[in-house]
């Protein structure tokens, strides 16, 4: 069976970040800091390795350093991905910083490079 590629760093990420910290791949309602995932691209290869594009998006209500801090803290530990099983690449492309406007929350967003064995 494979392995769904988001719920394989929506599960690292919780072990990382802890329960402070909500990891979905649906908004929540109602939470002051929270991280969204979500594959945003990426193609499949011989029906074996899914070469994800994925999302990491860390939402705070009311401090930018705290978004900023914990954005850069999942960066720096993103080659701890290859411990998972079925990982056999994980690169951070680029953070950058866009605040969620409409939503009145600033934002980091970690685009990361995963390569999962299907």
């Amino acid at each position: 069976m494979s392995q769904n590629v988001e719920a394989i760093v929506i599960s690292w990420l919780t072990e990382l970040v802890g329960d402070e910290w909500p990891v979905s791949g649906d908004k929540p309602d109602n939470e002051d800091q929270f991280i969204l995932v979500d594959r945003t691209g990426g193609p499949r290869e011989s029906m074996v390795i899914d070469r994800a594009e994925i999302l990491i998006e860390v939402y705070h209500k009311t401090s930018r350093v705290e978004a900023s801090d914990l954005a850069n803290e999942i960066a720096d530990n993103i080659p701890s991905l290859l411990e998972e099983e079925s990982i056999t690449r994980a690169s951070v492309n680029s953070v950058v910083n866009l605040d969620d406007v409409l939503a009145q929350y600033h934002r980091y967003q970690i685009y990361v490079d995963v390569s999962n064995r299907r």
